[in-house]
């Protein structure tokens, strides 16, 4: 969820041959929660700080007084595959909320069955239920009103959820509710030598059971290593299979006006990301080749993500759809629990995702996890810890872009 900022200069699909010239880039390396080129020299002058139109869904999402509009902001801040926020709120019928899969805003090449993107609208229900309880209101969620999509489509176009909105009175606030603004995922290195407090360890496993999940925490070298293996090669898998790669280097959005204009898919802003594109020397349709130093420098920008404390799973009996949602919904919530706690998360959902060229990880994970035996399906897995480092939150669309009123 919110982790694909890949970017580099490779092997141009249509050439199949490497365009880097080394005598104008020295480097290229992948770092932080976005891709940074790095040249010879220096760039100055110029600020890497997101646009304030992206990131004003963050800053005032109590603004709203009229209820569903209060759930709707706060649910917008979720966490989602690729940032595409795929929500389309209806507010046609008084009382009731209907969720709706935005079609357009899917992931067909990395997520072909649409699970990631579900999980996605389910941490969006789960925050627009945090947020009705602050105004003592609870909500009833029924799940696929209009029937389920096929476990082989795209659920594009479907009816998620309808959330039928309770008396004022009806429920307690959610002490959850004040994580919903502070919750980022920070995708920066984490501290190696920290442990996780117990307590947190305990409450995941708690959330998991409260939504027909179980969960594990991975700790010490011997239990993270081949998942670090795993990661590592998954991530490979992506970034070379040309239709993956180039799914989220067309997502890519680069410098404060692009951003701007849509606040969703991969923000890039690094000012030497922004100097090279101007220029012409960075090429987001470039897809790494194997085997070439650019493949290899794409592998330095998960160095970082090896980093951690531990690795959080969390697997499903089955993998229907309201799982899927349920996922989602016990997900942001053990997030919004590390935030409290002072944790960071960062979901590394490749070695999960259901496209033919990602089996052997897929595979090789249920089992090193334990989970190959039962049939159960790994539905997240994140690496936990501490940052070494603050991010600030990735871009979101204004509430009004995703209703129907």
């Amino acid at each position: 969820m919110e982790r694909k900022n890949l970017l580099t200069a490779g092997t141009r699909l249509s050439e199949g041959r490497t365009q880097a010239n080394p005598g104008r880039r020295t480097f290229i390396r992948l770092v932080g929660g976005g891709a940074v080129l790095a040249a010879t020299g220096g760039i100055t002058g110029c600020s890497n700080e997101l646009p304030e139109a992206a990131i004003q869904p963050w800053r005032s999402p109590d603004r709203d007084t009229d209820l569903r509009r209060f759930m709707l902001a706060h649910a917008l801040l979720a966490p989602n595959p690729h940032n595409r926020q795929p929500w389309i709120a209806d507010l046609r019928e008084p009382g009731r909320i209907h969720l709706i899969c935005d079609g357009d805003r899917l992931l067909p090449e990395t997520d072909p069955f649409g699970r990631q993107i579900l999980i996605g609208c389910g941490a969006f229900i789960e925050l627009a239920v945090v947020a009705a309880t602050q105004r003592g209101v609870s909500v009833k969620v029924e799940l696929f009103p209009g029937g389920m999509p096929d476990d082989q489509a795209l659920p594009k176009g479907s009816r998620v959820a309808t959330l039928v909105l309770g008396e004022p009175g009806s429920t307690a606030s959610d002490p959850l509710f004040t994580q919903i603004v502070r919750r980022h995922t920070r995708k920066t290195a984490y501290a190696s030598d920290r442990a996780l407090p117990e307590a947190l360890v305990r409450s995941w496993s708690e959330t998991a059971a409260n939504f027909g999940l179980r969960s594990g925490v991975e700790a010490g070298a011997a239990a993270m290593d081949p998942i670090r293996r795993i990661t590592r090669e998954a991530y490979e898998i992506e970034a070379t299979t040309a239709r993956t790669w180039l799914e989220s280097a067309r997502l890519m959005r680069i410098g404060p006006a692009a951003i701007a204009a849509n606040p969703d898919g991969i923000s890039l802003n690094s000012p030497m990301v922004r100097a090279l594109h101007t220029v012409g020397l960075f090429d987001p349709m470039e897809v790494p080749a194997r085997g070439s130093k650019t493949l290899e420098r794409v592998m330095e920008r998960w160095v970082p993500f090896e980093t951690g404390s531990g690795f959080l799973w969390l697997a499903s009996p089955d993998n229907s759809r309201p799982t899927q949602v349920a996922s989602g919904r016990a997900y942001v919530r053990a997030h919004l629990l590390a935030t409290a706690a002072g944790v960071d998360m960062h979901p590394l959902s490749q070695a999960l995702q259901e496209f033919t060229e990602m089996r052997g990880p897929r595979e090789a994970m249920h089992k090193t996890l334990g989970l190959a035996a039962s049939g159960a399906t790994l539905q997240m897995l994140s690496r936990v810890g501490f940052a070494t480092e603050s991010r600030g939150p990735s871009p979101r669309r204004s509430l009004e872009s995703m209703l129907l009123t």
